[in-house]
């Protein structure tokens, strides 16, 4: 700066620079707010990568069966997740925190998405296999990895539903289930009943309004009078572990 210049703004009207001045920190004020507002959202970021991470981990999972044949999940849409009439979930073992690797019953347990609780995970649900001509389908369970074999949605002439080989099954037909489509008013959402090849009863739901309910079979209503002989499939679940430690995204 030379000596005119120093001059020119020595001689500057006071108001002149005083609103000049006055600018800069405005701007300056706007700036460090600006920086300060990045800085929170980076950190806010952060935090909630942080805990969904936490969310994310499968210690109760990888307690029970730390066995993982795979480097990545396989598509989710392969392995559908089973709901009752009221959106509750059907569960083997292992397709829920509230179904343990040894218990071999199913239930109707709470319908948790993946990311969405800090205590509870979602998991990968039932391969589904079919002949093409009779018309049945076999349904095994896909997180059953330490049960020693595969594991098949099956039910008895008492009415049990439990997740039996096949090589122990008395009558094969027990593990076969063939879609009736319900009437017309119900369906919707793509609901149907579930009959067993072998005792002809469909698969049920029992049991009053708690967060774990027996899975059963019983004498089908075809009339739509117990909905829950209903169940529909649901598929592309996210953020869902097929096993110890790996989930999809």
């Amino acid at each position: 700066m030379n000596s005119r210049t120093r001059w020119s703004i020595k001689q500057a009207d006071p108001i002149e620079r005083d609103t000049a001045t006055g600018y800069l920190q405005a701007i300056m004020k706007e700036y460090i707010l600006l920086v300060s507002l990045c800085l929170q959202a980076l950190l806010s970021g952060g935090a909630a990568k942080n805990d969904l991470e936490i969310a994310l981990k499968s210690d109760r999972l990888c307690s029970q069966c730390s066995k993982c044949d795979t480097k990545v999940c396989p598509p989710s849409e392969s392995y559908p997740h089973m709901t009752s009439w009221d959106d509750s979930l059907i569960a083997g073992a292992l397709q829920s925190d509230f179904v343990d690797a040894k218990d071999r019953g199913v239930y109707s347990v709470p319908d948790i998405k993946g990311g969405k609780s800090s205590k509870y995970n979602s998991y990968y649900g039932w391969k589904s296999t079919s002949g093409s001509k009779s018309g049945y389908h076999r349904f095994s369970n896909y997180m059953d990895k330490c049960s020693g074999g595969q594991s098949y949605l099956t039910a008895d002439n008492t009415g049990k539903v439990s997740l039996r080989s096949l090589k122990s099954l008395k009558d094969i037909a027990q593990a076969d289930w063939k879609l009736i489509n319900p009437p017309k008013k119900l369906n919707h959402r793509k609901f149907g009943f579930w009959v067993n090849g072998s005792t002809g009863k469909c698969l049920t739901v029992f049991g009053g309004k708690g967060q774990k309910r027996t899975v059963g079979a019983s004498s089908c209503k075809f009339d739509g009078s117990n909905p829950f002989q209903l169940f529909a499939f649901r598929f592309h679940y996210h953020k869902t572990f097929c096993c110890c430690g790996l989930h999809n995204h």
